[in-house]
């Protein structure tokens, strides 16, 4: 990240509004290889080299009690879970920075903490390394970026597909003119420099972009709330197009869609609705991308689990 300094980390554990259970139970306790989700995650975040303290946000009792089970015993916070997505991040990002948690998120603006950055990680990526963290941040560039998306190519998925008669994980990709990438679900961010944090919020509720309700919610407040968001809209119309249209076997309109939309336009698009500068970062482990989404997935994790992660020490070395 061009600085000495280690980044904190908030790992989101929690089960309440816009979360996605699993077998009726939230996904961080899911164990796979006898051991739940979220320490996969942990155990990767906290052996990164550039990654400090990590907080995690969730049923606090049941995670505290999880970490004596699995001997984790430094490096961590716990901290009790909110109502959403968003009202976990902010408590977890106070507590990033050494604070209480009772500490208002916004009483911090313009207290000198504006420019601390913070990694935020979901609970269900169990195949991610703690080498592609620390390539994330590497490549994120916090001096004159607000906001780091993490992305990896299809070029890179393509690994994870199904073939030879063994199951795959084949991901929905965004479509831009110079490839096709999937989110990593990693994420560092200055979430006080920005102007409109609670369009994160609406989203993640709106994130499965195949479910047509979902696009229309999206395009509806885009128009509803102002020319910051209209100029988002023609990037947004643009991906789905072509997302649409490669889902229904029509590659070459596809590419003609895609092709209107470069990872400028992409990255200005994100900045326009959060109010932030916003740039995209690629890393090419592929394991933060696979994240147990539904019970299909988890499986295949499971039943590959040793191949995929042997590949990717593989790549390190």
């Amino acid at each position: 990240m061009r600085t000495v300094a280690k980044v904190n980390a908030v790992l989101l554990a929690g089960d309440r509004r816009a979360s996605i259970a699993l077998h009726n139970e939230n996904k961080a306790f899911l164990e796979l290889r006898n051991k739940p989700l979220f320490i996969h995650v942990l155990e990767a975040l906290l052996g990164a080299e550039m990654v400090g303290d990590v907080v995690v946000v969730g049923p606090k009792d049941r995670i505290v009690q999880t970490l004596e089970k699995h001997g984790i015993t430094e490096g961590v916070v716990v901290v009790e879970q909110r109502e959403n997505m968003i009202e976990n991040f902010k408590v977890g990002y106070v507590c990033s920075l050494g604070l209480e948690e009772t500490v208002p998120f916004w009483s911090l603006k313009n207290s000198g903490h504006d420019e601390t950055p913070v990694l935020v990680a979901p609970c269900d990526i169990p195949m991610m390394l703690p080498e592609e963290v620390d390539e994330f941040l590497m490549r994120s560039n916090m001096h004159e970026y607000d906001y780091s998306i993490g992305v990896t190519s299809e070029d890179v998925l393509r690994q994870y597909h199904p073939a030879q008669n063994k199951p795959g994980i084949r991901m929905i990709y965004f479509h831009v003119k110079e490839d096709l990438m999937r989110h990593n679900n990693l994420h560092v961010a200055k979430p006080l420099t920005f102007d409109h944090l609670d369009y994160i919020e609406k989203m993640y509720e709106w994130r499965y972009q195949t479910r047509l309700a979902n696009i229309l919610r999206m395009i509806f407040s885009m128009l509803t709330n102002g020319w910051r968001l209209m100029k988002s809209l023609r990037v947004i119309i643009l991906m789905q197009l072509s997302l649409y249209y490669d889902r229904h076997g029509h590659p070459k309109l596809a590419d003609q869609m895609r092709s209107l939309v470069g990872f400028n336009r992409l990255s200005e698009g994100i900045g326009n609705a959060l109010g932030a500068r916003v740039e995209i970062v690629y890393t090419h482990f592929g394991g933060a991308a696979l994240d147990a989404d539904n019970e299909k997935d988890l499986a295949v994790i499971d039943q590959r689990y040793d191949e995929w992660m042997k590949f990717q020490r593989g790549m390190h070395t």
